[in-house]
């Protein structure tokens, strides 16, 4: 039988919670860039905050509120774009989807923990690996940009349903 971890959230946990820490969180986040969390951005990130599940471009274009106006996924694509650049989304390059940043500091999004069968995403600190890349990297004189280990496998979840 699997253990609940706590880097999933639980099955039934307040999402509210989710959405206003991580909207509070990127709000700083633009702040300290001198940069705009514009309504756009904001609904995009508030979409990927409302679970903590991979979605795709169209997904998040289908979802979002397009207020009577024409759906353009242009629109879509440039606030994935900046979020990620701020670090408050993760492109899942193995998925071609996004999922929001849920922690921060030194290790944050080096490993993903990805289910293959319902999408939820874990964050795990990875900090030791991170510096463990950065001197892999140094010692062969490879300049590194970034990193990700998108890790796939099944949460607890999903273990106790098949397991059951």
């Amino acid at each position: 039988m699997a253990v609940q971890s706590s880097l999933f959230p639980l099955p039934h946990h307040d999402h509210g919670m989710c959405i206003a820490a991580g909207l509070a969180r990127a709000e700083e986040v633009c702040h300290g860039q001198q940069e705009r969390l514009t309504d756009n951005r904001r609904q995009v990130l508030e979409l990927l905050l409302a679970e903590h599940r991979l979605a795709g471009a169209y997904e998040i274009l289908e979802r979002f509120d397009w207020k009577g106006r024409k759906p353009a996924p242009a629109q879509i694509y440039r606030a994935l774009s900046f979020l990620e650049t701020m670090g408050l989304v993760h492109r899942i390059a193995s998925r071609n989807a996004y999922v929001a940043c849920s922690s921060q500091g030194e290790g944050h999004g080096t490993v993903l923990l990805v289910c293959e069968q319902c999408g939820i995403v874990a964050e795990p600190n990875a900090d030791r690996l991170r510096r463990t890349v950065q001197e892999l990297a140094g010692k062969s004189g490879f300049e590194l940009c970034s990193h990700v280990l998108e890790v796939i496998g099944r949460c607890p979840d999903c273990m106790q349903v098949t397991d059951a």
